[in-house]
């Protein structure tokens, strides 16, 4: 979660539309999806059908056993699935069969799951790969919209959320589907009777998912909510501590936070009470169909045409929860995809944005993109700037700068003065093409800047920031992002040009100090002197 997090909607509803941005990253791998396909069906198959279906037999065969008298050698287990019938073996090809379905699952179960994890790295790579090239291209005017936490939770909780339901969401599905199908075919090609018993109070049981459902999913996203706020107030009162502090009202914050912790809590417990609910009504149900499969088993037993024995009887009380579980799982996979919705949504939306700033297609096929610069193709720079009735307007109806007309000659050093808000930083972040005029145009050398790249223009800037931003690295590879190719010599050379060497030799470590977060380590004018070297 972070501050910009959005308040999640109660009352959001599936839609596949939706779902559509997104499940192209998963079928981009479908020799992946067949071999889960595959393995899933045979893991089901084994768990739905074969191993009741031989426990079954064994338990008719002892029963047999126990009946006639007859030797353990002699007696015979019936190999039989989903109404097929393959003939009789002894104990020994019994357990031999048994076994042999038992590695096979087990082998299945191994590809399963590795190829589900591997499916969700590729999935989550691909997601924040694409989010973070989106992120690259997009013009300075999407950040001052779009505070950088926003971004953040997209490409790293939304991300993660998004590729674990395309991934074990869709295991889930063939998982669930394959229990259900090999179940019912198992049933009816026992016995037809107590199938329907079992599934004559199915849609009882369907309509309390569905209706427990709903109210779970609602409470456990307005629970959601209170820890979204909790979460925006708690960074709120941390990066405001020093004000806290200085207002001294440290007491009223503490009032707040137990308010807000205590909503937290409340709706969580509330969220929990239909959980309990529902668990309790599944279990009573089931109760209800066992009883009901035993009675109705129990008065049929070696009876008329539906006669059945205790193995069957056994059978189909186990089938009871063989049908009710994938019902749940089902209801349980929906209820996770309608949350994941809302992760979709926005990350799509970045992934989707068009940047307000764009080459024009001609210019790329010159020049390259941002991504593939064609540098055999940029012309020299020789600085000759004319800013023409230029007009900018951050905010519709609002200029900051009116009809600017400015011409700066080749080798020509510039100040521009002015009062707050009278738009001299705009006056460069136009030049950089950060932004393009409202009105008017800029020509660099005689030609309009637009009908240049991007990265033609930005590489024969060098911009230092009124706050300069350090990265997490070394000193050498802080000034190195000026020119990527420099020298350890050239690094060394700008900085004595800027006068900040001498600081630099004195550390420890030298040019080879790691930096911290933004820098903290080192004052606001030294940052700005690594800047001024990254320029140069």
């Amino acid at each position: 979660m972070e501050l910009s997090e959005e308040i999640e909607d109660i009352n959001r509803k599936f839609s596949i539309k939706i779902w559509g941005r997104v499940l192209k990253y998963t079928l981009e791998k479908w020799p992946l999806l067949i071999v889960l396909f595959v393995t899933v069906l045979i893991t089901t198959f084994f768990d739905s059908a074969f191993t009741p279906l031989m426990n079954a037999s064994a338990i008719q065969s002892l029963e047999q056993n126990i009946t006639l008298s007859i030797p353990f050698s002699e007696v015979t287990f019936r190999i039989q699935f989903l109404g097929i019938y393959f003939g009789d073996v002894n104990y020994l090809g019994y357990m031999t069969i048994f076994i042999a379905g038992i590695i096979v699952r087990s082998v299945s179960i191994f590809f399963t799951f590795f190829v589900t994890n591997y499916l969700e790295m590729q999935v989550l790579i691909s997601l924040r790969r694409d989010a973070f090239n989106k992120i690259q291209q997009l013009s300075f005017s999407y950040y001052d919209k779009t505070p950088s936490g926003w971004i953040i939770a997209r490409i790293q909780n939304d991300a993660s959320s998004i590729s674990e339901v395309l991934s074990w969401g869709i295991i889930r599905i063939l998982w669930t589907s394959g229990d259900l199908i090999f179940t019912l075919i198992a049933m009816f090609t026992t016995n037809v009777l107590l199938s329907f018993v079992i599934i004559s109070l199915s849609p009882l049981l369907i309509g309390i998912v569905w209706y427990f459902n709903r109210i779970i999913l609602k409470r456990h996203r307005t629970a959601r909510n209170a820890y979204s706020n909790y979460v925006r107030w708690l960074a709120e009162s941390i990066s405001g501590t020093q004000t806290i502090k200085t207002l001294a009202i440290e007491n009223k914050v503490k009032g707040e936070a137990d308010e807000v912790i205590d909503d937290v809590k409340n709706k969580r417990f509330k969220a929990n009470i239909p959980n309990s609910i529902y668990s309790a009504t599944f279990d009573i149900l089931s109760a209800v169909t066992i009883s009901l499969v035993i009675y109705i088993g129990g008065y049929l037993l070696n009876k008329g045409q539906f006669a059945v024995d205790i193995a069957t009887l056994i059978l189909f009380i186990g089938f009871v929860r063989s049908i009710y579980n994938p019902l749940t799982d089902f209801s349980e996979l929906f209820a996770q995809l309608v949350s994941t919705q809302a992760s979709i949504e926005k990350l799509s939306d970045l992934i989707g944005t068009k940047p307000e700033l764009q080459d024009k297609p001609e210019v790329i096929e010159k020049y390259g993109d941002i991504f593939h610069n064609k540098k055999e193709n940029f012309e020299p720079l020789n600085g000759d700037i004319y800013f023409n009735h230029v007009s900018f307007s951050y905010i519709e109806g609002t200029e900051v700068l009116h009809n600017l007309d400015l011409h700066i000659n080749k080798g020509q050093s510039l100040a521009i003065v002015g009062e707050t808000g009278s738009g001299k930083s705009t006056t460069v972040n136009l030049l950089c093409r950060f932004y393009e005029p409202t009105k008017g145009s800029i020509e660099i050398d005689g030609v309009n800047y637009l009908d240049r790249s991007t990265g033609w223009l930005r590489s024969n800037i060098g911009f230092v920031q009124q706050m300069p931003f350090i990265f997490s690295d070394t000193i050498y590879n802080n000034i190195r992002y000026g020119k990527l190719d420099a020298t350890n010599e050239e690094i060394i050379e700008a900085c004595k040009k800027v006068g900040i060497h001498e600081f630099i030799s004195s550390l420890k470590n030298g040019y080879d100090t790691i930096l911290g977060e933004k820098g903290d380590e080192l004052s606001v004018g030294q940052k700005q002197l690594l800047s001024f070297a990254r320029a140069i």
